[in-house]
């Protein structure tokens, strides 16, 4: 027998084998795979392969990393195959709860009917707080001498493990209290900031907000009736943030 002939019989018959296996069976699916640290600013590969049984028949990889993905067959050190699409990204806090999502299509009867299968995954990933930000109770105007309570929040993966409350004296910054909350007397011009603190913060950098509480006295007088000088303090509340972001 010539070696065309041989070739022939090999790809009929593994053609034939395909058919058989996928006619009864779902074919295997695909599976997902992914090199590299999932935290944010890392660049990860991301792999799907499927089980390749003939490769001059290969199956056909989707998903919805990238559309047209370039399918590569790879032979294995067993003399298998693999076809697979791979694809680098760099991660950020938005890709943490993505949903990845593999497909596989093969042809079955010579090319005249496919079987599918999929494979989903999940992305789980790992990022320094975001989004930090003050609210201050009650809102608007308070008396001078008054308390107000300050709430620092932010989300984070793994979650915030420290909050620590900072006022700006003239001496510089000074540690006044740890906690999401932390209650204020509005008695003179005072900037305060909460800083937001995870496993991550050291190689991400940190997320500052500051607070400033405003004083300032509004002096009533009486022209019409000789009435005594009246004064009142109150307070006006303005939030401005500060991100620092580590290079």
């Amino acid at each position: 027998m010539s070696v065309t002939a041989v070739l022939s019989v090999n790809m009929v018959t593994a053609s034939m084998l395909l058919s058989v296996f996928f006619v009864s069976d779902s074919p295997p699916s695909p599976r997902i795979e992914i090199s590299g640290d999932l935290k944010e600013k890392e660049s990860v590969s991301i792999t799907c392969s499927a089980f390749t049984p003939c490769p001059h028949s290969p199956p056909k990889l989707t998903w919805n990393l990238q559309q047209d993905s370039h399918n590569k067959i790879q032979e294995n050190t067993d003399g298998t195959f693999t076809t697979k699409i791979q694809k680098t990204i760099t991660l950020s806090d938005q890709h943490d709860g993505y949903n990845i999502t593999c497909s596989v299509t093969y042809p079955v009867n010579e090319g005249k009917h496919v079987k599918t299968a999929e494979q989903r995954k999940t992305l789980s990933v790992s990022y320094a707080p975001k989004d930090t930000s003050v609210s201050i109770s009650p809102s608007g105007l308070v008396s001078a001498g008054s308390w107000v309570n300050l709430t620092c929040s932010s989300r984070a993966k793994p979650p915030v493990s420290r909050f620590t409350w900072f006022k700006i004296s003239k001496d510089g910054p000074m540690t006044v209290s740890e906690g999401p909350f932390y209650s204020v007397s509005v008695t003179d011009v005072e900037d305060y900031y909460c800083v937001a603190t995870n496993d991550l913060v050291k190689i991400l950098g940190i997320v500052l907000l500051c607070c400033t509480l405003i004083i300032f006295e509004c002096w009533f007088r009486s022209r019409c009736c000789n009435k005594p000088e009246k004064d009142a303090v109150e307070a006006d509340d303005v939030n401005r943030v500060i991100e620092i972001q580590a290079s």
